[in-house]
């Protein structure tokens, strides 16, 4: 994928969450996942979290009454927004994961990033957000990562397949494991278009070692990986 082509799709990535902001919010105000508390709960009293594409500020769920300093950054101001009437005692800041170093301190003890690697198109930006996120890490520091599993989607799966071959066939702009979605309402309505990364576990694991990360725990369910992560030394 070239650069204009990776610009496109950023630009696609946020006028969707613009369009969905209020419907994304309402959705996500469901039971968290069981694996994201139980990641979450590795988090003291005392440390410091970076919340990278926080949309809503859902984690804070996660995190409950813990004392930490906490900053939840994401592109869509839309998203911001509603972070703030949700958790009108935490910070929110408008940043963007691929352009961290001029609005966010170094030195967090953790760095979470939820489900947001997948809209990042071309290997070279994820990387770069890989990179992005490492510098935010203390000399101790974990960065805990959660992506969709969608080749094991019955859901996606066939689409997925689809492009692959047409992309054999150069019938398909998008890069390989790459499709765009659409974005349903309550009332089953297509509101927006989604852009989605189907990753592997290998991918995921050459991302890791190629921005300088070591895995210390790497978990696969039917719906997500999970990645615990820290400074290679």
């Amino acid at each position: 994928m070239n650069t204009k082509n990776s610009q496109e799709i950023l630009e696609l990535v946020k006028r969707n969450y613009k369009e969905i902001a209020a419907s994304f919010d309402a959705t996500r105000k469901k039971e968290i996942w069981p694996e994201i508390r139980k990641l979450a709960s590795e988090v003291k009293d005392g440390d410091s979290v970076l919340d990278v594409g926080c949309g809503n500020g859902r984690l804070l769920e996660a995190l409950g009454a813990k004392k930490i300093n906490y900053l939840g950054i994401d592109n869509s101001a839309e998203l911001i927004k509603l972070a703030k009437e949700n958790y009108p005692s935490r910070r929110f800041l408008v940043a963007d994961i691929l352009n961290l170093d001029e609005s966010v301190k170094n030195n967090f003890d953790y760095v979470f990033c939820l489900a947001v690697l997948q809209h990042i198109p071309s290997r070279g930006l994820r990387l770069e957000a890989f990179r992005q996120m490492r510098s935010k890490l203390s000399a101790s520091g974990r960065l805990i990562i959660s992506n969709w599993n969608l080749w094991n989607s019955p859901k996606h799966r066939p689409l997925l397949l689809k492009n692959f071959w047409f992309k054999i066939l150069g019938k398909h702009k998008l890069n390989y494991n790459d499709l765009l979605f659409p974005w349903k309402n309550s009332s089953g309505e297509v509101v927006s278009e989604r852009y989605y990364h189907a990753f592997t576990k290998r991918e995921l694991k050459k991302l890791v070692r190629l921005s300088g990360l070591r895995i210390i725990r790497f978990d696969c369910d039917a719906y997500n990986f999970w990645l615990l992560l820290e400074n290679d030394k």
